[in-house]
């Protein structure tokens, strides 16, 4: 029993040791941007979290693999970039703007989540008893790697339009269009290479 506590302690001093003698991935998560009507504060606070963890990486703050840029630093340099972009090319895209943000930032890797619709109107129906809804949420995700030189941006839009339910608010369908894309992006796979 010795010998193996003392194999597994002399593996983890090695791996801490590799891991302290590489640089660590700068990670910079910007905050959701918002092109259209803002949902409320408890979906916004949802969305955040939702991301703030696709991009946590455990025992960080022991093998200190990755270093995160604050995500307000982020959207500060990003804002101030995206305004000089649009005054140059009125046609820019925002995804034009991640490779020039993660020299600026010094950034491995951008996190960029957006999103371009959110609406949700409750109305009467034939029936005085029935309530109907009618949500539209598209969103999009832009995820930058500068070590590879590689961008991924997807999007996803998703609507409900039948009887008043919860699974068909805005709130519920901007929830599912983001656990989409951070699966279609494979955001969790690229942050789990990082801790590795």
């Amino acid at each position: 029993m010795k010998k193996f506590l003392f194999a597994l302690i002399a593996v983890l001093f090695v791996t801490a040791q590799v891991s302290a003698a590489q640089a660590p991935v700068k990670i910079a998560r910007l905050p959701i941007i918002f092109r259209s009507a803002k949902p409320d504060n408890e979906t916004c606070i949802g969305l955040e979290v939702k991301f703030a963890r696709a991009v946590h990486i455990p025992l960080n703050g022991t093998l200190k693999v990755a270093e995160y840029i604050p995500p307000v630093d982020a959207a500060k340099v990003l804002g101030e970039m995206w305004r000089a972009m649009r005054v140059v090319d009125k046609k820019a895209k925002i995804q034009d703007a991640m490779r020039p943000l993660a020299e600026e930032l010094d950034a491995d890797l951008i996190v960029c989540p957006i999103l371009l619709n959110y609406s949700q109107q409750v109305g009467g129906a034939f029936t005085a008893s029935e309530t109907y809804l009618d949500s539209q949420v598209r969103a999009q995700l832009i995820v930058y790697d500068r070590r590879s030189d590689s961008l991924v941006d997807k999007r996803l839009s998703r609507m409900y339009h039948d009887s008043m339910s919860r699974f068909g608010t805005a709130s519920f369908l901007a929830n599912e269009c983001f656990d989409r894309l951070i699966d279609e992006t494979k955001l969790r796979h690229t942050i789990i290479a990082v801790g590795k």
